[in-house]
C-alpha cells in the first residue's frame, strides 16, 4: 500500500495548493470590490456635501467664511455613523472646517499625495488611516482648488473581509475532505492491480535481502515469492546472487593458485 498512499498524498497536496490559491484570490477580489463600493458611496456623499461650498466658490467667497459650515458637515456625517470625519480644506491642505472635535491643522500626508496624483479628478484611496474620498472645490480667483475629504475607518471592511475568509476557508476544508474521500475510492479502484504488484515486488525484495544475509551466514534458505511478476523478479534476483557468489569463488580460487 506504500505506492497507494504516496499517490494519495500527492493528490491531496495538489488539491490543498489549488484551494489555498483560490481562497487567496477570492479574498483579494472581495476586498477590492468592497473598497470600490465604499469609495464610490463616499464620493457621492462628498459631492452632495460640497454643493453649498461650490456655490460659495463660484462667487469668489472664501470657504473659510461660509456660514454654518460645520453644521453642514455634521449633518452629512450623521448620514453614516461610521464616518470618522469630514474636512473642508484650502489649496494648501489646511483644514478650514471639520467635524473632528480635535480639528487637525491639515489633512494627512497620504491625502495630500493622493490629491496630487489625482490631478483634479475625484478620488478615493485606502490608506493606513482608513478610506479617504475627496473632490475638488474650485474657488473664483484662486489658481488651485480647495477640496473636501471624507475619512472612513477600514475596521468594518476588514472585519467583513476576515469573515469572508473564514467562510471560504471552511468551504475549502469541506471540499478537501470530499476530494480526499473520492480520491481514496477512485485510486483504490483504478490502481488496485498496480498496487498489488508493487507490494508483491517490495515483499520479494525484502525476502531476498533476508535470504542473502542468511546465506552469507551459512544458512540454507529457500526464497519463496508470491504472485506472478514478483515470482519472476525473485527468481532473477536469486539467479543474480548465485552468479555473484560463483564469480567471487572463482576469484578466490585464482588468488589461491601459486
Amino acid at each position: 500500500m506504500t505506492l497507494f498512499w504516496r499517490i494519495w498524498q500527492a493528490i491531496i497536496l495538489v488539491d490543498l495548493s489549488v484551494l489555498a490559491l483560490f481562497v487567496w484570490l477570492a479574498l483579494l477580489q472581495f476586498a477590492g470590490i468592497k473598497a470600490d463600493l465604499v469609495g464610490e458611496r463616499l464620493l457621492v456623499l462628498a459631492e452632495q456635501t460640497a454643493a453649498p461650498f461650490k456655490a460659495a466658490g463660484r462667487i469668489g467667497l472664501p470657504l473659510a467664511n461660509v456660514r454654518n459650515a460645520n453644521a453642514l458637515l455634521e449633518r452629512a456625517r450623521q448620514t453614516d455613523d461610521t464616518i470618522q470625519a469630514i474636512h473642508v480644506f484650502d489649496e494648501t491642505g489646511r483644514i478650514l472646517h471639520s467635524t473632528d472635535s480635535a480639528h487637525p491643522e491639515s489633512i494627512s500626508p497620504g491625502a495630500l499625495k493622493a490629491r496630487r496624483v489625482s490631478a483634479g479628478e475625484s478620488w478615493y484611496r485606502e490608506t493606513s488611516e482608513g478610506f479617504l474620498s475627496s473632490i475638488d472645490i474650485p474657488v473664483l480667483g484662486r489658481k488651485a482648488p480647495s477640496g473636501i475629504v471624507i475619512v472612513y475607518p477600514a475596521t468594518g471592511s476588514n472585519i467583513q473581509v476576515r469573515a469572508m475568509g473564514a467562510e471560504l476557508s471552511l468551504a475549502a476544508v469541506a471540499v478537501l475532505f470530499v476530494s480526499s474521500v473520492l480520491s481514496t475510492l477512485l485510486l483504490g479502484l483504478v490502481l488496485r492491480q498496480q498496487v498489488r504488484h508493487f507490494d508483491d515486488t517490495e515483499h520479494t525484495i525484502s525476502d531476498f535481502e533476508r535470504s542473502s544475509w542468511r546465506t552469507a551466514a551459512g544458512e540454507s534458505v529457500k526464497t519463496v515469492a508470491n504472485g506472478y511478476e514478483p515470482a519472476t523478479f525473485g527468481q532473477l534476483l536469486q539467479a543474480a546472487e548465485e552468479r555473484y557468489l560463483s564469480v567471487c569463488k572463482s576469484i578466490e580460487n585464482v588468488g589461491e593458485k601459486p
